[in-house]
């Protein structure tokens, strides 16, 4: 678990995979009183909602109602099963979680939630599905990565084309710094494929592994095994695809060029970059306040070299988008002393 700013390369080897595991998460039964106790509550009450609830089992894809939602939190309240699947990740993992991330604290009742979760109709059953992950290690890790990391979360390579396009011919101007480096940062870089995506655009464009540094860094820990492990217990298709896109990366190699490291970019200082990639964060549900925006994009431009350049884009959060527009965000760009420039997707600004 990397909880210092010394930045961890790529490592797709099973058995380092496996250790760093087990230094992350209790792989081993959950046995705890506390637990015990709010599973047994819950068992009583499925077993007077299955009683008395008229609409019958839950299951993928069901279109949940107004009075299927209220009676299902009035006979199998949300505020009852939420804090024992928070106690129950709490005791799996070895640091404190960011569980705001998660479905676990978003959702409005538990027949949303289920929508969430990764699980099946077998599911519906609070207590049967706690006592099954507390003492199935290896459900459990799956189920737990789900939670940070669902499947339908901002999977894939290449997500802005024109962002793309515009990176390739902005770095072949600038060219790589007499005798340096030239260096990346992918903020809040999510599961990873943004930062390998950006080597493998370095090296597309001439610039030799021994030339650059590309570093991911996220306050999420859960993200940061996966980036640097290609470990997706839960989605094995998106491990595999991580796989294949860095492995000439590898190959080549550019894996002492890639890092990974926890920061909070809201206050994360220092750094001499020529380039900083933030998509899908900015003017998102996790920072979105008028205060917190500017205080982030100020510290952001304030880490940029001479000349260099941010960017940001996003195409998951249009409802915060609307409240968050592109032209505020490049309003508050030029605050920050950068010069906006046109990019054909999301923003930019230019450090003078």
């Amino acid at each position: 678990m990397n909880t210092h700013h010394t930045p961890l390369h790529p490592c797709f080897d099973p058995a380092e995979t496996s250790n760093e595991l087990s230094r992350l998460l209790v792989s081993d039964p959950i046995v705890d009183a506390d637990l015990d106790r709010r599973i047994a509550r819950l068992r009583q009450r499925f077993r007077t909602y299955c009683d008395i609830y008229p609409f019958g089992i839950w299951d993928s894809g069901l279109v949940v109602t107004r009075k299927m939602r209220a009676l299902t939190d009035l006979l199998l309240p949300l505020a009852e099963i939420l804090p024992a699947f928070c106690r129950l990740v709490r005791l799996t993992l070895r640091f404190p979680p960011l569980l705001e991330a998660t479905p676990l604290t978003t959702a409005c009742s538990w027949l949303d939630l289920l929508e969430r979760l990764d699980v099946s109709a077998a599911g519906m059953n609070p207590a049967r599905l706690l006592e099954q992950l507390a003492g199935d290690g290896a459900r459990r890790t799956s189920f737990v990565f789900s939670l940070f990391i669902p499947r339908h979360y901002g999977g894939g390579f290449d997500r802005y084309p024109n962002q793309t396009a515009f990176l390739k011919r902005w770095i072949r101007q600038r060219g790589t710094p007499e005798g340096g480096i030239f260096s990346v940062l992918d903020a809040a870089c999510g599961c990873g494929e943004g930062t390998y995506a950006l080597a493998r655009l370095l090296l597309g464009v001439g610039i030799a592994p021994d030339r650059f540094r590309v570093l991911g860094s996220s306050l999420e820990e859960i993200e940061l095994f996966a980036a640097r492990h290609a470990f997706f217990p839960h989605d094995q298709q998106r491990g595999e695809g991580l796989r294949g896109f860095a492995a000439p990366l590898l190959a080549a190699g550019a894996a002492t060029s890639i890092g990974f490291v926890r920061e909070d970019i809201r206050e994360a200082t220092g750094g001499s970059w020529d380039v900083i990639l933030c998509n899908g964060i900015l003017g998102g549900p996790f920072i979105h306040d008028r205060q917190t925006l500017e205080r982030t994009i100020a510290r952001l431009a304030a880490r940029l070299a001479p000349g260099g350049l941010i960017v940001a884009a996003d195409r998951f959060h249009e409802g915060w988008k609307r409240r968050i527009p592109d032209a505020m965000l490049e309003e508050m760009l030029r605050g920050a002393g950068l010069t906006v420039l046109t990019v054909g997707e999301g923003v930019a600004g230019v450090r003078p």
